[in-house]
């Protein structure tokens, strides 16, 4: 007689089969596939990474939904004690900043409390130049030989100007009192904040048509729309659902238009979000941001800080520590000289070895045998 089959069994064995590889994969170990040369030549496009998730501390998941798309939810994480801090020289695998979707490796060149600053492409780690990595890939470019220098988080100079000189700055740490009496930038400030998951908002009064005063409220954030307008077809499309409100959202509109994207993104639930660098990259998009940034009279009346105006603040202290990362290939590597400090939440692990490299349009050789052997590239990565 044949045995009848145990579909429950079956079942429930594949589900516990998925929880214990979606949780390996999110906390403990993970392959990544490198598309840029950031990290030349340390690093090759095409590498096939193994990283190790835990060696900075592991991460519980902290989003549920389908892999591989972005359509699921946020759920409440914890991190396990680390085995490691993470140190200067360390190659570590985070979450972008603007994107938390997308992973990026760079060399950790600043953790929290050192002193950074950049003179003619050379960087400066508390007042001792960095010795540049023998595997890196430095391309000299000409650095204009001008002493002026610029602050801190480059995103909000204009393009074209070269990112080779910023003014010495210290990394933020978990516990720094920010004063909030004696700012010069508060471009920097505002986004330093955000990205401590502070909840910032400017609130104004406007006149309806009816003579009512009307209550509106922009909230900054750090995720960058022209970010999720890289995403491509339909998965772009349902993006608009979870990052705008439906209503908004124009069935016939081009989905590749990165305006329309940005202009939905603003329309969230019942509020608007807003950048803290948006109003430069989207002239006439939002001038009350800029208009607030020029007077600081009226930013302190209309911005918020955790429910708090900040005029009524003296200070701000931070719940997290900062890293400041940079590319090997440094003169061809966007990096935290682009968009400024990665934050602990942010961190993953450290990439252990190259397993292969999927570049095969570089390494490969149809009518060489023996260069198929080139895409194998087994070896630690440090």
């Amino acid at each position: 007689m044949k045995k009848k089959r145990n579909y429950k069994e079956e079942i429930r064995v594949l589900i516990v089969l998925i929880i214990v590889a979606f949780t390996v994969k999110t906390s403990v170990a993970e392959i990544y596939v490198v598309p840029t040369g950031s990290m030349e030549d340390t690093i090759m496009i095409g590498d096939m990474l193994f990283g190790n998730k835990f060696i900075y501390g592991m991460k519980t998941p902290t989003w549920l939904g389908i892999p591989y798309t972005r359509i699921g939810f946020d759920i409440p994480w914890m991190r396990f004690p680390k085995f490691k801090e993470v140190e200067n020289g360390d190659i570590v695998i985070f979450e972008y900043p603007r994107d938390p979707f997308q992973k990026y490796v760079k060399r950790c060149i600043g953790i929290p409390r050192d002193s950074i600053k950049l003179e003619r492409g050379d960087i400066y780690i508390n007042d001792e130049k960095m010795k540049f990595p023998d595997s890196g890939n430095e391309t000299r470019r000409y650095i204009n030989p001008l002493d002026e220098q610029y602050g801190m988080y480059s995103q909000f100079r204009e393009i074209g100007q070269n990112q080779n000189n910023i003014k010495s700055f210290q990394v933020p740490y978990k516990g720094m009192e920010v004063d909030l009496k004696n700012v010069d930038n508060w471009e920097s400030i505002i986004n330093l904040l955000v990205l401590d998951q502070a909840n910032i908002q400017i609130r104004i009064q406007e006149q309806g048509p009816d003579g009512k005063i009307i209550d509106k409220a922009f909230s900054f954030t750090s995720i960058d729309p022209e970010e999720i307008s890289r995403t491509r077809g339909f998965l772009k499309y349902k993006l608009q659902s979870f990052y705008s409100n439906p209503q908004h959202i124009r069935a016939k509109q081009a989905v590749d238009s990165k305006q329309y994207i940005a202009q939905s993104f603003t329309d969230y639930k019942d509020e608007m979000l807003i950048n803290p660098w948006q109003w430069r990259t989207h002239p006439g998009f939002n001038q009350l941001l800029g208009t607030l940034y020029a007077n600081e009279d009226l930013l302190i009346d209309y911005v918020m800080i955790n429910g708090i105006q900040i005029k009524d603040l003296d200070s701000y202290t931070l719940k997290h520590d900062y890293y400041f990362m940079v590319g090997d290939n440094r003169d061809n590597s966007y990096d935290s000289r682009f968009w400024g400090f990665v934050p602990d939440y942010h961190v993953l692990g450290t990439p252990i070895f190259s397993v292969i490299n999927l570049n095969f349009a570089k390494n490969l050789d149809l009518f060489n045998p023996l260069s198929y052997f080139n895409i194998i590239k087994l070896g630690m990565v440090d």
